[in-house]
């Protein structure tokens, strides 16, 4: 049985995408069998672990699977990419999925779970990129998971988003049981830590106040800002392709550990 980790938040601009991506990638350098789903329009993941994606018709993205009567089924989609990292991409016009689920009469809220039992025994770890709209295809999401990495920025806006999508877990929690949920503050600079020289001005008072605000829901793991992780996207690479000896690179690799594979820091 692999062990599935969904990434949303109920708001975009949050890296959620691209962190999914890399996390997946250092998952299966570590000699894991992963995968992963995208399930997001912008396709962030899919074109990072797979190339150009833009042409692929319907019937050859997860939008395919996503319905009573499914096009194709989940093993039939999946792209074995050059990076390590099965892939099932999406579709711009994801959207159409929750048209689609919603048109299920019993059970929309386990498709995915059903397809996912398809495949599961191919894997070790599954990793669910979630559409940021908190509706029936999230829902989807959460029902197979075992663990809800939400990655925020250190802004109000955020925290307020990130709280919601923490309330929409705990809401879902009640008919599918408890899921793990862990906030991840992405894109922060370190000088804004407790033990950053910046850490007393607006921005380091914002990291003081998600610690109260997420408590035990806050990783211990942050992921610096880094003008790298968007130069590798534009070259279609991971940054663990592109410089792993940053900085950033490393606290990648931290996450993977304390969130992925659950080892003590």
């Amino acid at each position: 049985m692999p062990r599935v980790l969904a990434f949303t938040n109920n708001k975009g601009g949050t890296g959620k995408s691209t962190l999914c991506a890399n996390c997946a990638f250092i998952t299966a350098g570590l000699g894991f069998r992963v995968l992963l789903v995208d399930l997001t329009s912008q396709r962030t993941a899919s074109t990072l672990l797979l190339g150009e994606v833009d042409d692929l018709p319907e019937s050859d993205t997860v939008l395919a699977a996503l319905t009573a009567h499914p096009q194709k089924h989940l093993e039939d989609l999946v792209f074995e990419g050059d990076k390590g990292v099965d892939v099932i991409p999406s579709h711009v016009l994801m959207a159409k999925a929750v048209v689609q689920l919603m048109e299920v009469q019993t059970g929309k809220e386990q498709i995915l779970q059903r397809e996912l039992e398809r495949v599961q025994a191919e894997y070790d770890y599954i990793f669910l990129d979630s559409p940021g709209d908190l509706n029936i295809l999230t829902a989807n999401v959460l029902v197979p998971c075992h663990a809800v990495l939400i990655p925020s920025r250190l802004n109000r806006t955020d925290f307020s988003c990130t709280e919601t999508t923490l309330q929409f877990v705990r809401q879902a929690s009640g008919y599918i049981g408890q899921r793990t949920a862990r906030v991840v503050l992405n894109m922060l600079d370190d000088r804004y830590l407790p033990e950053g020289i910046w850490s007393q001005s607006h921005t380091g008072q914002l990291y003081q106040q998600a610690m109260q605000v997420f408590g035990d829901f806050l990783s211990p793991v942050t992921i610096p800002d880094s003008s790298d992780l968007r130069t590798a996207f534009d070259r279609g690479l991971t940054l663990m392709e592109y410089k792993p000896e940053a900085v950033t690179s490393q606290r990648l690799q931290a996450l993977v550990k304390q969130e992925v594979l659950r080892e003590s820091t």
